[in-house]
């Protein structure tokens, strides 16, 4: 799809970029983040041109980070999934553009969603993301259709999201919210991680974080306990999903407080799939994955050929 040439100029400095409250409002209604050189307008993420035409149908779903409605680009026919963002907002601020940051700097992936443009909209002053639409939703969507995953469609599944995983960690950028409603298909099978808001850039010196943000049901145990953690607590949190959906529960059961959490995290048995009912493979990817305190943290490469 052709939204034009987009040219940005970005910063290549690591520091995360949440701590940097340097947004301008310029006189034409625009916004511009001094920090990382990205400039929204009515044109989108480029000087010049007219509001891009953008045809919203129905609405998608709704969010911490905004609305996503489903939409068509006019000139080409394309379909788009497009959040839209209220600004004024200083959380759904950052977030913005913490996601169109990761998704500018990092390499290309078929696995992670795509980005195409995002502009303001010139009637509501809203910031609209046009990102790519996957048709089948989430698989939280699908976990809700279906029983169970069978084990050769969870293989398939399982790899797309360890590609996109492993795109991210290659850039030295982890996830930190990896759950089913976060990873999207389409009717061909295709499986893409998105929803970047609130990743973080670890940078050339850094291994680990230590900011807790994120789903807290799909946290793994060092982030539950406000350990430093790095790319193996999106690993633990894609075991959790994969148990999910080959078990069609969540693990530990009803969560109603942090201190419920804490205790089936860390002082609970550990979640096991049964050795009856599932092959020796799934079982052992998830009794490895689902451990309290794993000996040796996975990463997306420990699984990747």
């Amino acid at each position: 799809m052709d939204f034009g040439d987009l040219k940005l100029q970005l910063d290549t400095d690591t520091e995360d970029i949440r701590h940097q409250e340097s947004w301008a409002v310029c006189q034409d209604g625009s916004l511009r983040h001094h920090a990382t050189g990205i400039h929204i307008g009515e044109s989108g993420l480029r000087d010049g041109g007219c509001q891009i035409e953008v045809d919203q149908t129905n609405l998608l779903g709704r969010g911490a980070g905004g609305v996503v409605t489903r939409a068509v680009h006019k000139p080409t026919g394309t379909p788009l999934a497009v959040k839209i963002v209220r600004v004024e907002d200083k959380g759904k601020r950052d977030q913005l553009i913490n996601e169109i940051h990761t998704l500018f700097r990092i390499t290309k992936s078929h696995f992670l969603i795509e980005l195409y443009d995002a502009y303001v909209h010139k009637e509501s002053g809203c910031v609209h993301v046009a990102l790519e639409y996957m048709d089948y939703g989430s698989l939280a969507d699908v976990k809700h259709r279906v029983d169970f995953v069978p084990e050769h469609l969870l293989a398939l599944i399982m790899m797309q999201i360890l590609e996109g995983l492993k795109t991210l960690h290659l850039n030295n950028v982890v996830h930190r919210d990896v759950k089913l409603g976060n990873i999207l298909v389409n009717s061909q099978g295709t499986v893409k991680v998105t929803d970047f808001g609130i990743s973080k850039n670890l940078g050339e010196s850094s291994i680990v974080c230590d900011t807790f943000v994120g789903t807290a049901t799909h946290m793994s145990p060092e982030r539950v306990l406000g350990e430093d953690y790095g790319f193996a607590a999106d690993i633990w949190s894609l075991g959790l999903c994969v148990y999910e959906l080959a078990s069609g529960v969540y693990p530990y059961g009803s969560v109603a407080s942090f201190p419920m959490l804490f205790d089936n995290l860390c002082n609970k048995p550990e979640p096991r799939l049964p050795k009856a009912k599932y092959s020796a493979e799934l079982c052992s990817f998830v009794e490895v994955q689902l451990r309290n305190r794993p000996v040796i943290k996975s990463t997306a490469d420990t699984y990747m050929p």
